[in-house]
């Protein structure tokens, strides 16, 4: 495979790695132009597909934390606003906030 085009598909895992979606589409959209621009041999194609099929697989676990992140975050706020210490008798309540372990992807 050309050395821009493993060098553009290294950017993009990166950019993904590190949560920044906006640098993994523009290095993405460079990747598409260096394909159009120069082509791509035949023998390149299934090295170029593995490599995306990766990408695709950690761009959806990326998603996958990121949305359960932000219900984990919404579970808090909500129990932070419905959360009671004490109860009419003047009783201490506990209210238990439990979140799954999380995952390394």
């Amino acid at each position: 495979m050309k050395a821009s085009i493993a060098r553009n598909l290294a950017s993009v895992k990166s950019a993904i790695i590190a949560g920044d979606p906006v640098t993994a589409l523009m290095t993405l959209e460079k990747l598409a132009a260096t394909l159009q621009r120069e082509g791509l041999p035949p023998a390149d194609r299934p090295a170029l597909t593995d490599a995306m099929s990766q990408l695709m697989v950690l761009a959806e676990a990326s998603l996958r934390g990121a949305r359960q992140a932000s219900d984990e975050v919404q579970a808090i706020i909500q129990a932070a606003r419905s959360l009671q210490t004490y109860d009419s008798d003047g009783c201490r309540r506990t209210a238990l906030v439990t979140a799954p372990a999380p995952r390394r992807f």
